[in-house]
């Protein structure tokens, strides 16, 4: 208790050097945490989005897929459910902030048949036009609420969908979707630019009955098109998002890479802050040393002030990290409308410690030369 008072009194005798200490393990742990959450993130929705029970069907060299299409792939042995969606780029406020939104028709119900959304969401979606679901993530970034209209525009303003949002979509891979019947899209595109969207598709989700049917599934389906005007590209689910998620590069390899840059810098940081606190505090060493602390009790009371000061920097940044991105934020079209990212308790912790095992560790080489020195010499060094 007594080396704990002494931490606490030599913290707050010197308010500003303690401050200085506490931002710097501030900064770290909020810049680790948030960092560290964008691939956790999108580990979370590729591992969410392994139900290989689903596949994507794409046309490589076109721009979309004959509708028809969706009602051969139905038909197929394995094949429960297929249903067609419309990709669509649409702005609220912001022209730089694209919203990707699908347009798809009533069978999407039954491909997925896990929606987490309520039956009477469900019976909407299908019986009124205006109808859509709306990611969390989406929602209450933009502060929409059921029931509320919301305007959209075409990325080149040509026109304007109206929506009414009567379900949050909870599942990981959504948290940045916008989901609504098609008929509304296709009828705007034809009166605004006259092309017949109405028997094209940006591509077809298929669910197979049984996992050990989805090779056979995949390759029926793309033999089917093979060397036809629209060929087919079929890859599962995960896979599919795994694909959208690496659309800028090795996400996780840059994340990682500037993690690195940031603790290795902070750890810099950190030890040179704490080394030249400890050479301007070498009278203070010494006056305890000869007061008859022996070097151990002097180093904890030292490695005390710097852990003190860690797990409160630490637990800060880490606080502001989730209070910031705790409920997760869009990513963008630039992930093809699945990516987001969001601080979790468990990034928060690993923040915190991150920060105290920097902290600690770039302590150990000045508090031990600092309680190596006698006090004789140690007056000597300030004089």
């Amino acid at each position: 208790m007594r080396l704990l008072a002494l931490v606490v009194r030599n913290l707050s005798r010197r308010p500003f050097r303690t401050l200085l200490y506490v931002s710097t393990a501030m900064v770290a742990s909020f810049l680790f945490t948030v960092l560290v959450s964008v691939p956790a993130s999108m580990s979370s929705i590729t591992r969410d989005a392994g139900n290989e029970l689903r596949v994507i069907v794409t046309a490589p060299n076109a721009y979309m897929l004959p509708l028809w299409y969706c009602d051969a792939i139905r038909k197929m042995p394995g094949v429960i459910a297929a249903s067609s969606s419309l990709q669509w780029g649409a702005v609220y406020r912001d022209p730089r902030d694209v919203i990707i939104g699908f347009g798809v028709d009533p069978d999407v119900v039954k491909v997925y048949p896990e929606g987490h959304v309520s039956p009477e969401a469900v019976r909407r979606l299908i019986n009124e036009r205006r109808a859509a679901m709306v990611g969390k993530v989406l929602m209450e970034k933009n502060q929409w609420h059921l029931g509320e209209p919301i305007s959209l525009k075409n990325t080149d303003s040509r026109f304007t969908l109206s929506l009414i949002p009567v379900a949050v979509l909870e599942a990981r891979r959504d948290q940045n979707a916008l989901v609504f019947r098609r008929e509304l899209l296709d009828e705007a595109i034809k009166k605004a630019y006259g092309f017949n969207t109405a028997d094209r598709a940006s591509f077809i989700v298929a669910r197979v009955d049984k996992v050990s049917d989805v090779p056979k599934v995949i390759e029926e389906i793309d033999s089917k098109f093979h060397n036809s005007e629209y060929e087919t590209s079929t890859i599962t689910q995960n896979d599919a998002i795994v694909s959208g998620l690496s659309a800028v590069a090795d996400l996780g390899t840059i994340v990682a890479s500037l993690c690195a840059v940031v603790i290795i810098t902070v750890l810099l940081i950190l030890g040179n802050a704490i080394a030249i606190g400890l050479r301007e505090r070498i009278s203070e060493v010494a006056v305890i040393r000869a007061l008859g602390f022996e070097g151990a009790q002097v180093a904890a009371i030292l490695f005390g002030e710097v852990a003190a000061m860690a797990l409160i920097g630490g637990v800060a940044g880490s606080v502001m990290a989730i209070a910031l991105f705790g409920k997760g934020i869009t990513l963008g079209a630039v992930l093809s409308g699945v990516g987001y990212m969001q601080v979790t308790s468990g990034g928060a912790i690993g923040g915190i410690l991150a920060t105290f095992a920097v902290s600690a560790i770039s302590a150990i080489i000045p508090i031990t030369q600092a309680i190596a020195i006698t006090p004789a010499l140690a007056f000597r060094k300030v004089t």
